[in-house]
């Protein structure tokens, strides 16, 4: 391939690159500011719970019948009714708790631990989008010097730690999820995972090729 094809795939890919990165990036910020109004509502519904409003739901045994209501899971709820029976559907707003003969059962669609699932999407996308973002328009800028040497191998390191800055929301969301204290938690133990994770890597890369050494570039004759 020649030079110029190769500076024209270069600049190809890397306005693909950034414009998903910056996809990426605004579905993070919309989902940073929809967390306080997650919150806002799971207080509420745990605390406006008596006052729901109250409906009566049929069932009816009919194959091919979409279920309108996701359970989540049998439960002991389930296992006691037949087919024709009534059950109280209690609506807060568009969430759903279902009861009979003084069972009750939270459906799937339910406030709780949303904040938590919304802020870890977040943060997950924010270090990708950015990597993407940056990556791409650094390949369009220098599309014809990566034609000619080849991609830098730095890429490799700052994708790792795209990677592992996102695989960091897991512990977060966990701990968020044992202490009970939600996104706050969540947000200061990603914001911790995240340097932990960059100095492991350069450590790595440092250990690897000694401490002076500099990194090759991707396509580069190796002598």
């Amino acid at each position: 391939m020649s030079t110029r094809r190769r500076t024209l795939w270069h600049r190809a890919w890397g306005v693909a690159a950034a414009l998903l990165g910056l996809a990426a990036l605004t579905v993070a910020a919309l989902g940073l500011a929809a967390v306080p109004q997650a919150v806002t509502d799971e207080r509420q519904y745990l605390r406006d719970e008596p006052k729901q409003e109250e409906f009566i739901l049929r069932l009816h045994k009919t194959s091919g019948l979409p279920q309108e209501i996701d359970m989540g899971g049998e439960g002991p709820l389930l296992e006691r009714l037949e087919a024709g029976d009534d059950v109280t559907v209690a609506l807060w707003r568009d969430y759903a708790v279902v009861a009979r003969d003084g069972i009750a059962r939270e459906t799937a669609d339910t406030p709780e631990e949303e904040a938590e699932s919304i802020l870890a999407v977040a943060l997950a996308l924010i270090p990708l989008g950015t990597f993407l973002l940056h990556t791409g328009a650094s390949a369009c800028a220098r599309a014809r010097a990566w034609a000619d040497t080849g991609l830098p191998v730095v890429l490799v390191l700052r994708l790792k730690r795209a990677f592992g800055s996102s695989l960091g929301v897991l512990p977060a969301l966990v701990l968020a999820g044992l202490t009970g204290f939600g996104p706050a938690a969540e947000a200061l133990v990603w914001c911790a995972v995240v340097p932990l994770v960059r100095q492991y890597l350069i450590w790595k890369a440092v250990g690897g090729q000694g401490r002076h050494a500099r990194p090759p570039v991707m396509g580069s004759p190796v002598r």
